[in-house]
């Protein structure tokens, strides 16, 4: 039996579930990064707006920063410091899990280390996003990977053959539960540098579902991916952009979210089911759109309206042949 990447994914947290594709609404996942200051009270309330603007999930970032980011290495000690400074605890991750599970969201986070698959698996958290810049880092898909969870894999700044090496990868270790998503690492990104042709090839070529990382303003390129069949949409969240952090100016804010579920939602609905015929009710007009063959003085026609006693216009070649034949 050939290799097939999943056309569905079930996820479970807690009494939440969603399904990723199947014919499903688009998940869309409020991606908090370090827009919760380290602080609990803050991301507790996080959770609770994502949730009443729409989100489907909510997802941190779970890593030790030594093991991430060289500690001895003087040009990289300022983005360490920032990174230590949000570097979250066991309990933290378990605190937001329960407050997700109390909103009927789905938690779920990105491991930077290879200490914390297994962790987020111990939490309940049904899938595992890896992060662009870990696209080819063997050794932490290598422990997301014993988890046994799906995986969400971005692929910004990645060259085509970086992402086929990973799908490679998927297919060696019969990985079918894998989502890629097209990302543009350029933060805010331009619209016209949105590239959503991009997300479409990644769907074609390597066979998966396919979905979009969105680091525009707005939430018209997230509406270009979803009528393109983007089935995930992640986009970086935060209460209120003025609040200090790195993040912060780049994210949506709850009204935003809003905003953008509801877009992501009509794009969906624009999109329509990918069946081979046309809508059902499309035909009632058949009698007076199509045609039937009439003789008339001028000879055999083509003529509206298709009437039930007379040859359809597609048998058209046949009189012909019959004429000439005789």
């Amino acid at each position: 039996m050939s290799f097939a990447f999943s056309r569905a994914i079930r996820l479970e947290f807690r009494g939440a579930s969603k399904t990723i594709g199947g014919g499903e609404k688009p998940i869309l996942i409020a991606e908090f990064g370090l827009n919760h200051n380290n602080d609990l009270t803050l991301a507790k309330e996080m959770v609770a707006a994502a949730a009443q603007a729409g989100a489907d999930a909510i997802k941190l970032q779970s890593y030790a920063t030594d093991e991430f980011i060289h500690p001895s290495i003087k040009k990289v000690a300022e983005l360490a410091n920032i990174f230590r400074q949000f570097e979250l605890s066991l309990n933290f991750h378990q605190q937001v899990a329960a407050a997700a599970a109390n909103h009927g969201l789905i938690f779920l986070s990105t491991p930077l280390t290879p200490d914390w698959p297994v962790k987020l698996k111990g939490l309940g958290a049904p899938v595992l996003k890896i992060a662009s810049g870990d696209l080819n880092n063997w050794q932490l898909l290598e422990a997301a990977r014993l988890t046994g969870l799906p995986l969400i894999i971005s692929t910004g700044a990645a060259h085509f053959s970086a992402v086929e090496r990973t799908a490679a990868w998927c297919r060696l270790h019969e990985l079918t539960q894998v989502v890629f998503l097209h990302c543009v690492s350029l933060y805010p990104t331009p619209l016209h540098k949105a590239n959503i042709g991009r997300m479409s090839l990644l769907k074609e070529r390597l066979g998966s579902l396919v979905g979009f990382s969105d680091h525009t303003q707005g939430s018209q390129a997230a509406f270009a991916a979803v009528a393109a069949g983007a089935v995930v949409i992640e986009k970086h969240f935060t209460l209120d952009r003025s609040l200090p952090g790195p993040d912060q100016q780049l994210s949506a804010t709850p009204a935003e979210l809003h905003e953008l579920r509801q877009a992501i939602d009509e794009a969906f609905a624009i999109r329509g089911q990918q069946g081979e015929d046309s809508h059902p009710e499309e035909f009632a007009g058949d009698y007076y759109g199509k045609r039937s063959l009439y003789e008339t003085p001028r000879g055999l026609m083509a003529l509206r309206p298709q009437e039930e006693n007379h040859p359809p216009a597609t048998q058209w070649f046949d009189f012909i042949a019959k004429i000439f034949s005789t």
